[in-house]
This record gives C-alpha cells, structure tokens and sequence, in this order.
C-alpha cells in the first residue's frame, strides 16, 4: 500500500500509510527505534527500540476495519473498562466491552523529531459518542518515543456537568513465552480474580502463563522479568490506581483475531482505573505510564 512521508530530517522519518481501506496509521524510524500508530483508536501498534526485541505485540490476525478494536499494542480502554457503565441517573447499565475511544477515529495533532525522541500527538473530541456516555469531551494523548516509550492521555470535560469515567492503557508487552516470564511484584498485592470471582486474594505468581485475568489493587510499578530474551520491561503509571494483568491462554484458539500461538507470545499489563473516577465539568485529568526497558540482572554466585 502506498505511503506518504510527512516529515523527515537527519534523525528519522515519519509516514503516513493505510493497514487498510479503511485505516491509516503513522510509521517511524527513528535512531532510537521504530513503531507504528493507527489514527483508529488513537493507538500504539509497535514499537522496537534500536537493537532491542520489540516491546508492544500486535496480533498477525488483526482486523483493521471499522467495525473491530486493532487486537494488540495499546488499544485506549475509555470511557470505560469492562463492560459496565455508570448512566447519567446513577444506575449501572451492561455494554460492550472497553468504551468508544479504542473504536474512534483520532485526529493528528503534531508530529515532532529531534535528536533523542519522535513525539506524536493526537486527539479525539466531540458529543453523543454513546448513548451510555453522551458527554462532550476532549481525549489529547501525547506519544514519546526515544531509549523509553511515555504515553500521556488527558482527558477534559466539556460539559456542564461532572462526569464519571472508567478506564486502562491496555497494554500488550512482547515476550519470549510466558513460561519464562513473571512479574514478582505482584505477589505481594490483593487481586480481583475475574475467573473465578474471588475477590481480594493473594497468590504466587510464578509466570506469565494464562488463562489469567485478574485487577490488582495497586499502582506500584512493576517489572517484567523474561528469561527467555534476558531483558526487563518496567511499566511506571500516574494517575492510575490498579494493574490488570490479561493472558486468555488456549482461549485464543477461539478468536478471530488472534493468529495461531498468541498466547505464547504476550502478556498484558494494564495501568487501569476500574473504579468510577470523577472529572468536573470544565476539568482536566490526565494519567499516563512509562515504559523502560533493561538487561536482566543476573547475580552470581561467588
């Protein structure tokens, strides 16, 4: 498919291409690393930096239509997470999962390259999105790219009215198998098991592997540990209160849009807000997370 190149200097350059007929997304190459993000959904879709595995999985059975959330990378959970929402009256109303953001299409704000970063920029705004969420609103999300990857999303209400919102950067982290992967300091944190419904539960974590879908009770950060490419990922979060960490293990057998082994190959780590947050009429409120990526230490013995 055909592209177009929107900026170049000496440090890299970003294009615009189509995923599809219907979907346009933004490439860059940068001497820090390279990725890509759809303007459907606002969402990041890859990103490798320079010598590194990539970092963000995107599933090879994705479908880039309209009709369906990109299946990987960091599809924008909002205006709410799961599959309820809090209606205007106050009653709680069942609905497809994830919220509209992820199914919108975003616009481009800025691009920007330099010698140590590409930053991107978009936005989505507007009313009656949903007649669950019929607010008016604006989404403003900065992308920064560089030896680490900073995702701010900023949310404003327009209305005249509080409103209420939940939300996650659904992120999809690359790894070499689950079976030698693991995030230890989740052990020690109280978790939702939406599996098996119990609630405020500790456990051993001892890897990655699924079926696992569980809302832990803490924003400490977190690390990534893969044995298997000898590399850390630490996830830092702002403004968010919960991880959610997601492997559907075999049930990705039954989804169309994940290609064969999907489940070997990612483990989800979500920065989420699951409960209700508020946001005044004529507010702003911004959450974001960092990710960095190190080599694993290996301690030795003498």
């Amino acid at each position: 498919m055909s592209s177009e190149i929107l900026l170049k200097n000496e440090f890299g350059t970003i294009e615009l291409f189509a995923l599809s007929d219907e979907i346009k997304a933004l490439r860059f190459i940068h001497n820090k690393g390279e990725g890509s993000v759809s303007l459907y959904g606002g969402q990041v879709l890859t990103w490798q930096p320079k010598g590194q595995q990539p970092v963000f999985w995107l599933s090879k059975d994705s479908k880039y239509s309209t009709t369906a959330a990109i299946r990987g990378g960091i599809p924008i959970c909002w205006p709410w997470f799961g599959g309820e929402v809090k209606a205007v009256e106050g009653n709680i109303e069942k609905v497809s999962n994830h919220g509209f953001a992820r199914q919108s299409q975003w616009h481009l704000d800025d691009i920007e390259i330099s010698q140590s970063q590409v930053i991107i920029t978009l936005s989505l705004s507007g009313k009656h999105f949903s007649k669950h969420w019929p607010a008016t609103f604006k989404l403003s999300q900065k992308l920064v790219f560089s030896e680490q990857f900073e995702q701010t999303l900023t949310m404003t209400n327009l209305s005249g009215q509080p409103v209420v919102y939940t939300g996650a950067l659904h992120s999809y982290f690359c790894i070499s198998s689950p079976e030698k992967s693991n995030i230890p300091l989740l052990e020690s944190i109280k978790f939702d098991d939406k599996l098996s419904g119990e609630k405020g539960t500790l456990a051993n974590l001892n890897n990655c592997v699924g079926p696992v879908d569980r809302i832990y009770h803490d924003s400490q950060n977190q690390t990534i540990i893969d044995d298997g490419w000898q590399r850390e990922i630490n996830v830092s979060s702002i403004n968010c209160h919960k991880w959610v960490m997601w492997n559907p293990g075999q049930a990705t057998e039954s989804m169309a849009d994940m290609h064969q082994g999907s489940e070997s190959e990612f483990v989800c780590l979500e920065a989420a807000n699951t409960d209700w947050q508020t946001i005044a009429s004529q507010a702003s409120v911004s959450i974001s997370q960092k990710v960095t990526i190190s080599q694993k230490v290996t301690i030795k013995n003498l």
